[in-house]
C-alpha cells in the first residue's frame, strides 16, 4: 500500500511537471499571437443620379368651393321633399316642395289684372285716337287733346305694373318649388313635411356642399413668402401663369391615410391672400384639387406640398447609411483594394422613398458602405459582397424646406 501512494504521487509530480511546461512562456518570445481576423464583410452600393424635386411642405386643410343654405323664400306649409339625404344632386334638382295652391291663385289674379290693364289701354287709345282725329278736323281743342293723352300714359303705366305685379306672382310661385342652386352633395332635411315654414323668416330646409372640385388651404410662413419675392414671384399666380405662358403652380394633397411619400391628389394654385396675417407671420394659400371620385371631404387636415425647385443629376445615398461625428455627416467610401475611407459630406434634403441628397462629399461615382457599417473600420480592407450596384432609381421628389 505504500508504494502504491508513492507511485501515484510520483504520477502527480510528473504530471503538474507537464502542465508547468507547457503553460510557461515559450522562452522570452511571450504567448503565441492570435491568428488575423478576416476582413469585415459588407454591402455597397454607388450613389443614385437624378433630377431631384424640392418641395415646401404644409399642414392643410380642405374646404368646399361653395357650401349653400337651402331656405324657403316663400310662406307656406312644407307639402313634400324630394331627395334623399347625403346624396348628390344637380343644380336646379327639385328638393322641397311648399304648399302650391295660394301662389297658383296669385298667379291667376294677376292675369286677371294684365288683362284688365291690357282692356284699359285699348280703350283709351281708341279714344285718344278719336279726340287726335276731331283736333285735326278743329273740332276739339288741345286742353281735350292733351285729358285723353294722359289717360291712355296712365293705362298704359298701369298695363306696366300689372305686368310687374304678374311676373312676381310667377316668381313667387317658383319659390315653392325649392330647388338646389349648385351640384352637390344634399345634406340632411332640416325640417319635416308638414311644418309651417318661411313665415316669419327664411326657414334652413338644408345644405348642399359642393364637393368636385374642392378647396385645399394651408398658411405660408413669411420666411417662405420673402423667398418667393426675391425669386421674382409676387403671389399673383394666375397673372404669372399667363405672363410667362407656363401652368400654375402645382400643389400636391395626402390624407392621413395615404402611405408616407404619396401624394395620390394633385391641383394647381389659384390664390394667395393679399397680405401677410401680422400675428401669426403667415400667409393664407390656396388650391384647388379634383375631387370626382370624391374621396376628399370638407374639413378634413392633408398633408400639402409645392414644388419649389429643381436639383438637376443630384447625387443621392441611403439615409441608413449615414454616420455621423463631431465633425458632422459622413459615409464610408470603399476605394482602391477595398480599402474604407471615412468621407465628410454635406447633406440636402431628403426624399421621399429614404434617399438624402448630398451636395458635397461625394461625385456619385463611388462605392459606398450600406450594410455593415458597424464591423467596417476608416483604413481596413473590407470584402464584399452582393455585388450591388447603383440604387434604383425610384419615383418622388426632394424633401421640404
Amino acid at each position: 500500500m505504500g508504494q502504491t501512494r508513492r507511485g501515484r504521487c510520483g504520477y502527480l509530480i510528473a504530471a503538474s511537471a507537464v502542465a508547468a511546461t507547457v503553460l510557461s512562456p515559450a522562452g522570452c518570445g511571450g504567448p503565441p499571437e492570435p491568428p488575423p481576423l478576416p476582413p469585415a464583410a459588407v454591402e455597397v452600393e454607388t450613389p443614385v443620379r437624378r433630377d431631384v424635386t424640392l418641395y415646401y411642405r404644409y399642414t392643410g386643410n380642405l374646404r368646399s368651393v361653395s357650401e349653400v343654405e337651402v331656405r324657403a323664400r316663400v310662406g307656406g306649409t312644407l307639402e313634400a321633399m324630394h331627395f334623399e339625404p347625403s346624396t348628390r344632386v344637380e343644380a336646379g334638382a327639385k328638393l322641397f316642395t311648399i304648399e302650391t295652391e295660394p301662389y297658383d291663385i296669385g298667379v291667376r289674379a294677376a292675369e286677371a289684372a294684365v288683362k284688365t290693364a291690357e282692356a284699359a289701354v285699348e280703350l283709351a287709345t281708341l279714344e285718344r285716337n278719336q279726340v287726335q282725329e276731331a283736333f285735326d278736323q278743329q273740332a276739339a281743342n288741345e286742353r281735350e287733346l292733351q285729358k285723353f293723352i294722359t289717360a291712355l300714359r296712365t293705362a298704359e303705366a298701369e298695363k306696366l305694373a300689372a305686368d310687374a305685379a304678374l311676373d312676381d306672382a310667377r316668381l313667387q310661385r317658383t319659390y315653392a318649388d325649392v330647388t338646389s342652386p349648385i351640384a352637390g352633395r344634399v345634406g340632411r332635411e332640416q325640417v319635416d313635411v308638414g311644418t309651417l315654414v318661411g313665415v316669419s323668416e327664411p326657414t334652413l330646409l338644408t345644405t348642399v356642399v359642393q364637393m368636385d372640385p374642392i378647396h385645399v388651404y394651408f398658411d405660408v410662413s413669411s420666411t417662405i413668402v420673402e423667398e418667393y419675392l426675391n425669386r421674382g414671384l409676387t403671389g399673383r399666380v394666375r397673372e404669372e401663369a399667363e405672363r410667362d405662358d407656363v401652368p400654375p403652380p402645382t400643389v400636391e394633397v395626402a390624407r392621413g391615410s395615404d402611405p408616407p411619400g404619396t401624394f395620390p391628389f394633385v391641383g394647381t394654385l389659384d390664390f394667395v391672400e393679399p397680405t401677410v396675417d401680422t400675428g401669426t407671420a403667415t400667409l393664407e394659400v390656396r388650391g384647388v384639387l379634383p375631387n370626382d371620385e370624391a374621396k376628399l371631404f370638407p374639413g378634413l387636415f392633408v398633408r400639402a406640398r409645392v414644388p419649389y425647385d429643381t436639383i438637376a443629376d443630384a447625387v443621392l445615398v441611403r439615409e441608413d447609411a449615414l454616420g455621423t461625428d463631431l465633425s458632422g455627416k459622413f459615409v464610408l467610401v470603399v476605394g482602391e483594394g477595398d480599402v474604407v475611407e471615412q468621407r465628410a459630406v454635406t447633406l440636402g434634403d431628403r426624399t421621399e422613398d429614404g434617399l438624402v441628397v448630398v451636395t458635397e462629399g461625394l461625385s456619385g461615382d463611388e462605392r459606398y458602405v450600406t450594410v455593415g457599417t458597424q464591423h467596417a473600420r476608416p483604413g481596413e480592407a473590407v470584402t464584399i459582397r452582393g455585388g450591388q450596384g447603383p440604387g434604383e432609381e425610384t419615383s418622388g421628389g426632394g424633401g421640404g424646406a
